[in-house]
């Protein structure tokens, strides 16, 4: 996914070739006692506030090195965690820790191990746990995959892709090839991990049950910001192989290909999804994970700076928009990075899906295009009442203990600020909502232009005194992004010069 604007999504390790770099020192006792529940409110009802702890590293080239941490190096980090904000939380709102990327490059035993020292954890330190898998892009140690039918063509004559591009940084990254994700042999693998995953997770949850500590278990986010990648040579788009194996063809192409391939990512979500149920997980307790750029967004610059846009919205987003994330067998998830209008439009997705509870699967209070800019980003209270407040069930915050403590992300997600919003969601204080950021509407572009052609024609006629304040005003409104504001003021203008 392209990353050219302010807005545009998403690191994923935030700093390229980190094992898992954990925080150190001592901030203060471990306070592994729970607060009491909220009034009015049962385990039934909880909310996950859940970090982030990173699995493996990312070497810029085709192999993904995906080797997970030492036990003790996971306790470690939550240790830090819990020491620097304080409290574990109650049952109704319950601090989490969420490790992965758990991969195909991982084995059997290393995934079984994960889960049951993720567990352990849990258990010993009264935190929350949750899984985060990645579901496709990193296969390098299933080598029988790499055939001409289980990856992706970058067009119908069966040319294979050169390498999935990911848009993580200013430098494209090349991994492994896309999968063709609905590819007997990639079907039937992820069949066997997924089941494989959630027997193992069945068994750990049966250890809290027996404890009375079932709200432990915040839950599995099944995919990370699942999609159709683009060819890494030639950034074609991809996804013919899957076309093919629905019946389509060069000469019986589906009637929108790009819907028919958002179409084969949501099937390919629930398939997860189906099998972590088969496994023994309850799919009140399985996410999806998506990622896009907001439709707001993406008209607003389509319209004024076509360049940066210069294909479709689903071709931009990698047909993964929000209506893929929603599914019989699964909750949906999103990354939610500050990006206008995303949140208003997972409201409306949910609002046509019944509104179900959701996760925020990857994110934190500032946006990557700004944070590459030098941006401060948002108030964390802000972005967790938006969410929280929303619906959210379970955020997952990026950022925390990895790289270097002048990393942007790890700034803001272990920020003094940061620890007393944590401190107060935890404690069942409500949240504060973060501001809602403002995007021009194509009207407002249109209006914009005419205004520009009409004013210089006005004040050679009649002076600027009369709109010298309107002017004024609209300025003052453009500075601070009220676009709302701006547009009415584009308005005033328009009348008072006719």
């Amino acid at each position: 996914m392209k990353r050219k604007l302010l807005f545009i999504i998403l690191p994923l390790i935030l700093i390229v070739g980190v094992l898992l770099i954990v925080s150190s020192g001592d901030d203060g006792p471990l306070n592994t006692t729970e607060l009491p529940p909220l009034e009015g409110e049962s385990s039934m009802s909880s909310q996950y506030l859940a970090f982030q702890i990173f699995t493996g590293s990312f070497e810029p080239t085709e192999m993904r090195q995906s080797i997970p941490p030492p036990s003790e190096d996971i306790a470690h980090t939550v240790d830090s965690i819990i020491r620097k904000i304080g409290t574990v939380g109650s049952k109704n709102r319950k601090l989490a820790f969420i490790p992965g990327p758990l991969t195909f490059d991982n084995d059997d035993d290393q995934i079984r191990e994960l889960i049951r020292n993720s567990f352990a954890i849990a258990i010993e330190k009264n935190i929350a746990v949750g899984f985060h898998l990645d579901d496709s892009m990193f296969w390098g140690r299933l080598s029988h995959l790499n055939k001409i039918e289980n990856i992706e063509w970058t067009d119908w004559n069966k040319m294979p892709n050169t390498g999935r591009r990911l848009d993580w940084s200013t430098t494209p990254t090349k991994i492994m090839p896309q999968l063709c994700i609905n590819s007997p042999t990639v079907k039937e693998e992820v069949k066997k991990r997924a089941i494989l995953i959630g027997d193992e997770v069945k068994k750990g949850l049966e250890t809290l049950l027996a404890t009375d500590k079932a709200h432990l278990f915040a839950g599995i986010i099944a995919g990370w910001e699942t999609q159709i990648g683009r060819d890494f040579e030639t950034g074609k788009y991809l996804g013919y192989c899957a076309l093919t194996n629905k019946g389509y063809s060069a000469s019986n192409p589906p009637k929108n290909i790009n819907e028919a391939r958002a179409d084969i990512i949501k099937e390919f979500i629930d398939l997860w999804a189906k099998s972590l149920v088969d496994g023994g997980v309850a799919s009140e307790k399985i996410f999806s994970h998506i990622a896009f750029t907001s439709k707001s967004v993406f008209d607003s610059v389509k319209f004024s700076e076509p360049g940066q846009f210069p294909d479709s919205y689903l071709e931009t987003v990698n047909f993964s928009p929000p209506r893929v994330a929603f599914g019989p067998h699964h909750n949906p998830g999103f990354s939610t990075y500050p990006q206008p209008g995303t949140l208003e439009q997972i409201q409306e997705e949910r609002e046509k899906n019944s509104n179900p509870p959701w996760a925020s699967a990857e994110g934190t209070a500032i946006d990557p295009g700004a944070a590459e800019q030098g941006g401060a980003g948002v108030a964390m209270e802000g972005y967790l009442g938006s969410l929280y407040n929303h619906g959210a069930v379970l955020v997952d915050i990026f950022g925390w203990g990895v790289g270097p403590s002048s990393n942007p992300f790890r700034k803001i997600a272990e920020s003094k600020k940061a620890i007393t919003a944590y401190q107060k969601f935890l404690h069942g204080e409500k949240l504060k909502e973060g501001e809602k950021q403002q995007v021009p509407s194509q009207q407002f572009f249109e209006k914009m232009n005419k205004l520009q052609k009409e004013l210089p024609v006005y004040i050679k006629s009649n002076g600027e005194k009369k709109i010298k304040t309107l002017y004024e005003t609209l300025n003052e409104h453009l500075g601070a992004k009220r676009f709302n504001d701006a547009e009415k003021a584009i308005d005033d203008l328009l009348n008072a010069i006719r």
